[in-house]
């Protein structure tokens, strides 16, 4: 294949890669980074975006930022929140895409 992954690789390498990969494991986590691909936002702003409780997307919030896939800054009472690491980013929508582009091809092989 022409896009092996290369022998240079160490064993941290690979510990960073699965650490990430854990982190973007929960779909509202991809949706939250899809979201905020459009530009900053609130939690609000997020809420609006993505149908989950506010408990439930702030916890899914600091485990992003945590892992410095997003960032934040405060402004008077309001955090906003972005895209911290947009080598996340290229790794959410080529993993997305190729998933999309897996389930179509399924679904026109099963009615043709």
């Amino acid at each position: 294949m022409k896009d092996d992954i290369p022998l240079t690789m160490s064993v941290a390498d690979f510990e960073d890669a699965a650490e990430l990969f854990g982190v973007l494991s929960t779909p509202i986590r991809l949706r939250i980074i899809g979201a905020l691909c459009h530009g900053e936002k609130n939690v609000s702003q997020l809420l609006h975006d993505i149908d989950v409780s506010q408990p439930n997307m702030s916890q899914h919030l600091n485990v992003l930022y945590r892992a410095g896939v997003v960032a934040k800054r405060r402004h008077g009472a309001q955090v906003f929140y972005s895209i911290a690491d947009e080598s996340v980013v290229r790794v959410c929508k080529a993993v997305c895409t190729q998933a999309s582009q897996d389930r179509n091809q399924g679904r026109e092989q099963q009615q043709g």
